[in-house]
């Protein structure tokens, strides 16, 4: 109907040429607005505060904090804030996590665009939405409790999976507002819970979620 307020969109990925893909093609919606982008986490926050979207569009893979420490503090600070994650990774225990940071969809970035333009729809409702291959996943995952992954709490996977990217003690307890002894503990916790003994163990688990952004190697650890 001409003159209907429009659905505001907030895209948050570090990869521009994927933002101006989607852009286009969710604004060939009548009713579909992007009024924001960011390219990361801090530069979503300070998005958010000025555009004040109907809906957030997040990418998990991005430097910095993050994709879900940045959900985390997102939904932190508005709370009501329909969040619709858009991820290469379809793996249980990020896909999890991401669902208890606050996120009321999940979709890959393999799936037909179509999907997304639906997702927008159904998230804005409250409708919990996953793409095929995420429901499958999750699935497979609830039949069996044997991944140790999927009793990690936000935290600790937060912690998790920036170590397994090759940060420090000192640089995750700056992005976390934390002290190095507490991330020191939590990777203690870490290799308990997990079942491993060292960091390379550690990072293969890691790379098996599909966590890894790179192939560099732990660096809060010496080989064994």
């Amino acid at each position: 109907m001409a003159g209907a307020a429009k659905i505001r969109i907030m895209l948050v990925d570090d990869h521009a040429v994927v933002r101006a893909g989607y852009r286009r093609f969710l604004e060939q919606e009548p009713d579909y607005e992007v009024v924001a982008e960011a390219n990361s986490g801090e530069e979503a926050y300070a998005a958010l505060q000025a555009s004040l979207p109907d809906i957030v569009i997040l990418d998990l893979s991005m430097p910095g904090r993050g994709g879900l420490a940045t959900l985390r503090r997102l939904k932190a600070r508005w709370p009501l804030l329909p969040v619709l994650v858009f991820s290469m990774h379809e793996q249980a225990p990020l896909v999890l996590q991401a669902m208890r940071c606050g996120a009321t969809g999940y979709i890959t970035k393999s799936s037909e665009p179509s999907l997304m333009i639906r997702a927008v729809r159904s998230v804005l409702k409250g409708e919990v939405t996953l793409s095929p291959d995420v429901a499958g996943k999750l699935a497979q995952a609830n039949s069996s409790s044997s991944d140790p992954m999927l009793g990690l709490s936000v935290r600790e996977f937060d912690v998790f999976r920036m170590i397994a990217n090759g940060k420090s003690h000192d640089e995750i307890g700056m992005l976390l507002n934390l002290s190095s002894k507490t991330i020191a503990n939590y990777h203690s916790i870490l290799r308990q819970k997990l079942g491993v003994h060292t960091d390379i163990e550690l990072f293969q688990l890691a790379n098996d979620c599909g966590i890894v952004e790179g192939a560099q190697r732990p660096a809060t650890d010496v080989d064994v």
